[in-house]
């Protein structure tokens, strides 16, 4: 988990709107788009023996992303499986007198967006408790953390929990304890940063937790110290983390569930209907699989599990004991089988394993979390039991740590429909970006982090040269080569809206500026290339690909409007495109006031 940008802009491929219509699916072609089942049809304009649909969408611009990336026009639904793809005419024939109709007049029909590393329930979480992202500066802060503790039902003595704070905000990127001490002089006080790899916390939570000037620094973790007294400053780094969760009181099942139907009611409007959330325990697959069985749960789940929830650190024997008892939480929308293993940590606090060592530091090149043969052990061990394994690498050391995982795995139990996938991608090394085809191993980019921004200027040049930061997050040169690209947000932590990472993919620029410096221009890739890492590319990744992920005949109907075709705007538009209308199993899940009708 890393912290980028919120917004961001992108070059595009154009496709002129003469192109789009001569590749409308034509009334010939239609017959070959109609559900099996509508074996008495005939064609486009015949009648389904079936029935009428429970929905069509008329007049719109379809973007399939189907084998051919070919448009339509109309799209009908029934039973929450699409029925018919093709012109006007052919669903016009499925129409009944219960059959909504929705007219699109030129908007955009896309299927729904696969967000392939969501930390959803984090995010909600946020949402429920006391927020701070997108807040700039100390000031503002302070001011909403004062709002917080204004709260009426929370107790003299209850924890405050929360976070999204911006690192950047603080000198040497480390708050101190004694802001929220001011605030909150009784209570205790645990605030997660925008990055998920720092914890913020007060006198009091630090006194609850055991943690003094004696307490030693925790494997993979460090406890920020004052210079001068050797104090506990009220920073805490990645594992270090963990000594003060461990102290906060449980939520309930029904806390938990707020915060992934928080969470879920944010994707729902960005157009999200499926997630990969990295970093999952027995605490979060209790309420998931809960909202599910109760009918609450509108989004497809890959579960990537690790028993210390998303904290970096090593996998130890419970992983074990989590992966045997991972069946009573399988649900239909919710699957198990896969679980999350970091490498590294973070370039910005110098923990990112890297092939070169970091400037000003001597030879520290990061540490890794395991050593190549414990990784090369996990991996194939995990591979073996026919497990999705989902990596965290920053560094380039980490990324060819992960390749050099999935080569051996590969040896030893020969070629398994796995779909592995590495993580972040931060720095990959040149030699390495052809092994992702090689090897069939997704790469899933959190596109929305490259472009010239604040963590890329001012945080990463200094660590590791502007020569290398230049090369930082190549999404051109992995697809070039035949690699997998998938779209993840890592929300919380940036943005979950996908049209924002989409542009800055095919830009690589400054989302709110027409124009500007680029973060290597070379590795830009097409929006086509893109719509399909947030579709097609993140149902395969699930191994959904055969039920989602593109609009055809016979897969489910999660689908989405946009109020705009993506295809011909400027490029520095498409971050201003809005989803106006998300259809779950066929049903909606969102609309907004200007959606279609």
């Amino acid at each position: 988990m890393v912290r980028r940008p919120v917004n961001a802009a992108g070059l595009w491929r154009e496709e002129s709107l003469m192109t789009r219509t001569h590749r409308l699916v034509s009334p010939a072609s239609c017959l070959l788009l109609i559900v099996p089942l509508l074996l008495s049809s005939g064609g486009c304009s015949g009648r389904d023996s079936s029935g009428p649909a429970d929905r069509v969408f008329l007049g719109g611009a379809v973007y399939t992303v189907d084998a051919e990336r070919s448009w339509a026009a109309a799209v009908a639904i029934r039973d929450g499986a699409i029925v018919y793809v093709g012109d006007d005419a052919g669903a016009e024939a499925l129409i009944g007198p219960a059959t909504t109709v929705t007219r699109l007049e030129g908007r955009m029909l896309l299927p729904g967006f696969n967000d392939s590393h969501c930390h959803l329930s984090a995010g909600g979480f946020l949402h429920v408790h006391c927020n701070l992202t997108g807040l700039a500066d100390l000031g503002e802060i302070t001011g909403r953390l004062s709002n917080c503790a204004e709260s009426p039902d929370a107790g003299e003595d209850a924890w405050v929990l929360g976070g999204g704070w911006e690192i950047l905000a603080f000198p040497d990127i480390s708050p101190h304890r004694s802001i929220l001490d001011d605030i909150y002089p009784n209570r205790p006080v645990y605030l997660n940063s925008i990055d998920g790899h720092s914890a913020w916390v007060n006198s009091e939570a630090l006194r609850r937790a055991g943690i003094d000037r004696d307490t030693p620094d925790p494997p993979q973790g460090i406890i920020e110290r004052d210079s001068k007294t050797g104090e506990p400053s009220g920073t805490l780094r990645d594992a270090a983390i963990t000594l003060v969760e461990d102290v906060i009181p449980a939520p309930s099942i029904e806390e938990r569930s707020q915060w992934i139907e928080a969470g879920m009611r944010i994707a729902h409007s960005y157009g999200i209907t499926s997630v990969i959330e990295p970093g999952v325990n027995e605490t979060m697959l209790e309420p998931y699989a809960a909202l599910d069985r109760a009918g609450r749960l509108g989004l497809r789940v890959l579960a990537s599990l690790s028993p210390i929830g998303w904290h970096p650190g090593a996998l130890d024997d419970s992983i074990d004991e989590l992966l045997a008892g991972r069946e009573r939480f399988r649900t239909p929308n919710l699957d198990v089988d896969s679980v999350k293993v970091y490498i590294d940590g973070v370039i910005e606090h110098g923990t990112g394993v890297l092939l070169e060592p970091y400037l000003g530091r001597g030879d520290d090149m990061g540490e890794p979390f395991h050593s190549q043969e414990r990784l090369d052990d996990i991996v194939t061990r995990l591979d073996g039991d026919g497990l999705q394994v989902h990596i965290h690498a920053i560094g380039d050391r980490a990324v060819r740590m992960a390749l050099d995982a999935f080569a051996v795995a590969r040896e030893t139990n020969g070629r398994k429909d796995t779909r592995h996938h590495i993580v972040h991608l931060q720095m990959i090394h040149p030699d390495d970006a052809p092994r992702f085809g090689e090897l069939g191993v997704a790469a899933t980019f959190q596109a929305l982090w490259a472009w010239p921004e604040p963590w890329v200027t001012d945080l990463a040049v200094p660590m590791i040269g502007e020569e290398r930061a230049e090369r930082m997050y190549p999404i051109g040169s992995v697809h070039r080569t035949g690699g997998r690209i998938v779209g993840g947000s890592d929300w919380f932590v940036s943005s979950l809206n996908p049209l924002e990472a989409i542009e800055v993919a095919v830009r690589r620029q400054d989302p709110d500026a027409p124009e500007g410096p680029a973060l290597n221009e070379s590795e830009r890739v097409d929006l086509a290339t893109m719509i399909a890492a947030y579709t097609l590319q993140g149902a395969w990744l699930r191994k959904q690909d055969e039920v989602v992920g593109s609009i055809e005949v016979g897969k489910r109907a999660d689908l989405i409007v946009l109020d705009r075709n993506l295809f011909e705007i400027p490029a520095t538009e498409i971050n201003e495109a809005r989803v106006v209308l998300t259809l779950f199993d066929g049903e909606t899940v969102f609309e907004s006031e200007d959606g279609p009708r």
